[in-house]
């Protein structure tokens, strides 16, 4: 879902000698990594996050190279863990630690200038309108989360009550709007636009609706916070940066 060759904006310094794997394989239901196709790559070091779903993924691709899977039980790891072992795995442990200050320090500033985000809550979510599936993130833990607790945000108390001991992502019926009940929504129409949103019973009705508090966003935007590295938060936040400042009180700008 990214340009031509499959990269978001964040990652345009990513060498012209990269070479992406098999995309039709990769997005098939249920499909295993590409595995000839990695190992022909002759690699040094296999970094896999939540893309080695399990187990046996994780000993047929390791048998290539030494390879990092996901690093807990979260659906998608924080970044800061994973600047910090590629840190150790480069003998580049300043380095990490300085990527890691740096970028938190530029989400420190936001929530500085935003004080009235403090307290509020917020929800990362995307409706698939090829499938009418409304998905919710819902884990405080997961990695997806972390950015927008950092700013001072929760998720809404409901919605990590009912995701329960699952966690993760909540995959909910269009019917189950009101799981978007939040001070901010940042939300992905897939498929569709944001018309089309506020065509859903009850959205134009959320609470995030009326004083500017829901940021309608393009995939790479949602992607950013999705599954955050340090690069992708600073666009994602540039991004969205703008919705709150128009909506926050003028104490908070």
């Amino acid at each position: 879902m990214g340009d031509e060759r499959g990269l978001y904006p964040w990652e345009s310094e990513v060498d012209d000698s990269a070479v992406e794997l098999d995309r039709a394989s990769m997005t098939q239901m249920g499909a295993s990594l590409p595995e000839e196709q990695i190992a022909g790559f002759a690699p040094d070091l296999i970094l896999g996050s939540f893309a080695v779903a399990d187990q046996e993924d994780f000993d047929r691709i390791s048998k290539i190279a030494p390879t990092v899977a996901a690093l807990g039980d979260v659906q998608v790891d924080p970044w800061e863990s994973q600047v910090e072992l590629l840190g150790r795995i480069l003998g580049e442990e300043d380095r990490a630690a300085e990527i890691i200050a740096n970028t938190n320090g530029t989400v420190d500033g936001l929530a500085d200038r935003l004080p009235a985000l403090s307290g509020k809550t917020a929800v990362l979510s995307q409706f698939v309108f090829a499938t009418g599936q409304l998905v919710v993130v819902a884990d405080p833990d997961d990695g997806a989360s972390a950015v927008f607790r950092r700013l001072g945000l929760t998720l809404p108390p409901t919605l990590v009550e009912e995701a329960g001991a699952t966690g993760g992502r909540l995959t909910l019926s269009p019917e189950r709007v009101d799981a978007l009940n939040a001070d901010l929504v940042v939300m992905l129409p897939n498929g569709g636009t944001r018309d089309d949103l506020m065509r859903l019973p009850g959205f134009a009705q959320l609470p995030s609706v009326q004083p500017g508090g829901l940021a309608v966003e393009d995939y790479a935007t949602v992607v950013g916070f999705n599954t955050p590295s340090s690069l992708s938060l600073q666009y994602s936040l540039g991004r969205i940066t703008p919705n709150w400042r128009r909506s926050a009180p003028d104490h908070a700008v």
